[in-house]
């Protein structure tokens, strides 16, 4: 059968989206929510402070170039018969140790009056989290004998300067200036490339994992989500024209296409709003593979029904059935981290708040630049339909590798 006229007019409109494909998938095959993590542990004793620095294997390899060896090459037999096994990890830890101390000392800080104290690094292990959840090399650190200050200022840049992305927290288990032991519910103060420097009262250990500090986490996550934000852009590039006699049509007017959009972020809201809340406190649970899958396929049903239109009655059960899957990739930030939050409720709110301003400044980039193309001759064959078809593609290359664990 020869292609008509239209189909051909179709495929040249779709040429230059499609001819991006080998660009987008190359940049598909980075995992959809990271969020780089290191972990500094300060506890406040009676007079010094002890602790350590734990830094993610992966970290050390991609960001220090330390040729640390995966986990299944770590342990080899000893050729002695009665010797345990050998750590080669450890081994290369320790060879390195030096360059890594460098590093930790540059970034890792604890001034008491605009002055930083000396910290000694006594001991290095390795810390293996269970079911694959990551491996961490552990640098044991005190400070010298002295009295204990009512408040300090800790500086921790670790691994923030260059990734935006990666966060740094200070957890503390027992504080013996007020008293306080945390029992498994530890404090924690987050981070970033925007706050490295920060003062904590040690009088009174609080709420440190304030919620304003996770808005921040929040934002981050959906921008650095790229499946999120093209579920986001696959429902909005219909939403400025109408379905009528099996045809598009542009919306004749900005408020019908505003309230268009309205009803889309609300319902997509609403529904992660529910997920999100229930999986980071633990009320449901499926496994990451399982939720992660089923997002990239909600991306490809959007995007076939945008080409396609099947369920254009339906749109709205639509969005909000694959919200609940998105709330709960949301969750996963929450998840990730290796201890129970105090306060989580209230660092709940604080990370949805920051989701919803992410989402609102994707929203604010998109809406009026596909409102005013909405009535361009190339806005349905290009931007709807080619645009739909590439992010389809991309999604369900997604979808393969990750419910196959490619």
């Amino acid at each position: 059968m020869n292609p008509t006229p239209s189909n051909l007019r179709l495929l040249r409109s779709l040429f230059p989206w499609l001819s991006l494909l080998p660009v987008l998938l190359l940049t598909a095959t980075a995992p959809a929510h990271t969020t780089g993590e290191t972990y500094v542990w300060l506890n406040v004793e009676e007079d010094r402070f002890t602790g350590r620095v734990e830094v993610n294997l992966d970290d050390l390899r991609e960001k220090l170039g330390i040729g640390v060896p995966p986990a299944a090459e770590t342990s080899q037999p000893d050729p002695e018969a009665d010797a345990m096994p050998i750590d080669n990890r450890l081994a290369v830890l320790q060879q390195t140790r030096q360059r890594v101390l460098d590093y930790i000392r540059q970034h890792y800080e604890i001034w008491i009056d605009s002055e930083p104290i000396p910290i000694e690094y006594i001991d290095l292990r390795i810390l293996d989290l269970p079911d694959g959840e990551g491996s961490y090399a552990q640098y044991i650190y005190q400070t010298p004998v002295g009295p204990v200050p009512d408040t300090i200022t800790i500086r921790n840049s670790l691994f923030v300067d260059d990734d935006f992305t990666h966060r740094s927290l200070v957890c503390i288990e027992r504080n013996q200036k007020s008293g306080q032991a945390f029992e498994g519910e530890f404090a924690a103060m987050v981070f970033g490339s925007h706050n490295p420097v920060q003062e904590l009262d040690l009088t009174h250990i609080d709420l440190l994992l304030r919620p304003r500090d996770f808005v921040w986490q929040g934002v981050l996550h959906i921008w650095i989500g790229i499946d999120h934000i093209l579920f986001i852009v696959a429902l909005l590039l219909p939403a400025v024209l109408v379905r009528r006699d099996g045809k598009w049509h542009p919306v004749p007017k900005f408020r019908q296409a505003f309230w268009n959009i309205v009803k889309i972020v609300t319902l997509f809201t609403i529904a992660h709003s529910i997920t999100l809340s229930l999986a980071a406190l633990g009320v449901i649970h499926l496994p990451s593979r399982w939720v992660e899958s089923l997002i990239a396929l909600s991306i490809v049903l959007v995007a076939i029904n945008t080409i396609r239109p099947k369920f254009n009655v339906k749109t709205g059960f639509i969005i909000f059935g694959f919200g609940l899957f998105h709330g709960m990739g949301f969750a996963s930030v929450m998840s990730e981290l290796p201890f129970r939050m105090i306060y989580l409720v209230k660092v709940l709110i604080g990370f949805n708040v920051g989701v919803e301003l992410g989402q609102l400044a994707i929203v604010a980039v998109v809406f009026p630049i596909i409102f005013l193309l909405r009535t361009q001759k190339y806005y349905q064959s290009v931007v709807l339909v080619g645009g739909s078809a590439v992010i389809g593609l991309i999604a369900s290359y997604w979808f393969i590798e990750r419910a196959l664990a490619l």
